[in-house]
């Protein structure tokens, strides 16, 4: 353990100059860098006592006798000081729309709940809060997993000792999807573009690219790469949710479409949607205008997701396979693409089954018999395995008829060069 006062001193233009105020250095165990504090007393005898007082303090919080001192200032602090720290941590760290919208919930779990400083969170006022959540069980989920990071964050850097809510039990999804997403048909599809008018070009880069709603209506000029030998757009990583950069190539009708769209000598900073990019109510109002219901008999909606999901459908349908799609969507999990963005009820599915032999017939003269294949054959293929059934026969008896002979037939055969079996006919193997 070190423990000293002393004065510091510094050269100035070759000479020495001592402060004449007190600094103390300090160590709680062997081996331990000493940690300097400045003690601002012209007194040794004061600045002993001083330091003394600091190492008790010290070797207290160590032993959990009392809060440290950032732990101390943090709980005099407001929670919107210590957010408004946390989302500059988090721009940092993630793109500006998760920051936004992570702190965006904080802020109204403080505002619902009047908390003002640390010592007021408790479980159960989030529990009462939670509880008073009418959205779904996912939206309910993103609540907590936003106050869950706030709070780790601080435990994180020293500012508390513990979570207060580390022991509420998190919100589980299973099952509990309110709002299930299908995709569109190729005829709906067809009828809200007719109807679409300036909103045309929206529905189309949504349907072949698989872009996300707030993605596609931030994007540049700059974005898109038209002229490339192969054109494809790549997203800035601030604008997409994982805030990663993706390159998405573009189908040459939605090329076609983008080049005409696009006025000449556009400056490349112009977005491509300035007022053309539809709202939610928009998206509606254009569904009842193409006759498209918004919920089906199985109770599944369309929004703007189901543009996602039809991308990824149309995928299947055309033989994309799974990890292209999963690339083109931005997934880092495969059954996310697989089970949440394909429509199965949407695949043709239907011929796939018809493609299976029909067993329950109740005429056993209809089920094929065992040494006929299960798929019908041809006729033509019908007549060539006839004709080589009846060569195969007219072989095996020949090869029998000369082992009957004996050597004279031996002799003939063995006088072939090409097809001489005759070392082979005195095995027993060679009969069949």
């Amino acid at each position: 353990m070190i423990e000293y006062v002393f004065k510091p001193s510094r050269l100035v233009k070759g000479k020495r100059i001592v402060s004449r105020l007190y600094s103390g250095a300090y160590s709680l165990a062997a081996g331990q860098r000493a940690r300097r504090v400045g003690l601002q007393t012209p007194s040794k005898s004061v600045a002993q006592k001083m330091l003394r007082g600091i190492i008790v303090k010290a070797q207290m919080e160590r032993e959990g006798m009392v809060l440290p001192r950032e732990q101390v200032e943090t709980a005099h602090e407001p929670l919107v000081a210590l957010l408004a720290e946390y989302r500059a941590d988090l721009l940092s760290r993630t793109s500006e729309r998760n920051a936004d919208e992570s702190t965006a919930r904080i802020e109204k779990i403080f505002t619902v709940t009047g908390w003002r400083y640390l010592g007021d969170v408790t479980p159960a006022t989030w529990v009462g809060f939670r509880a008073s959540l009418v959205q779904s069980a996912k939206t309910r989920r993103d609540y907590q997993t936003s106050i869950m990071a706030f709070m780790n964050w601080l435990v994180r850097l020293d500012r508390v000792q513990r979570n207060p809510l580390d022991r509420v039990d998190q919100i589980s999804i299973k099952g509990k999807q309110v709002r299930p997403v299908r995709s569109f048909t190729d005829d709906e599809i067809r009828r809200l573009l007719a109807v679409a008018g300036p909103r045309r070009l929206a529905y189309l880069l949504l349907l072949y690219t698989g872009l996300r709603r707030g993605s596609a209506r931030q994007l540049a000029l700059s974005d898109l790469h038209l002229d490339a030998p192969r054109p494809f757009l790549l997203t800035r990583a601030s604008t997409m949710k994982d805030a990663e950069k993706l390159a998405i190539p573009l189908h040459s009708g939605l090329v076609d479409e983008l080049r005409a769209a696009i006025p000449a000598g556009a400056s490349p900073d112009r977005l491509l949607f300035v007022r053309s990019f539809p709202k939610g109510a928009t998206l509606r109002l254009d569904f009842r205008r193409a006759g498209i219901p918004r919920k089906d008999g199985q109770g599944r909606v369309v929004h703007f997701i189901a543009f996602r999901k039809t991308f990824q459908t149309l995928g299947v349908r055309s033989g994309v396979n799974q990890r292209s799609a999963q690339a083109l969507l931005g997934h880092s999990d495969p059954s996310l693409t697989a089970n949440v963005y394909t429509d199965t009820a949407a695949l043709e599915l239907h011929d796939e089954v018809a493609k299976l032999p029909w067993l329950g017939s109740e005429n056993p003269a209809a089920v094929p018999k065992s040494d006929v294949a299960i798929d019908a054959q041809k006729p033509e293929k019908q007549a060539q395995n006839r004709h080589f059934r009846d060569v195969l026969n007219e072989l095996i008896h020949l090869a029998q008829h000369v082992v009957t002979e004996g050597d004279a037939s031996e002799k003939q055969w063995c006088g072939r060069r090409e097809s001489n079996p005759g070392h082979l006919l005195g095995r027993k193997e060679f009969y069949l």
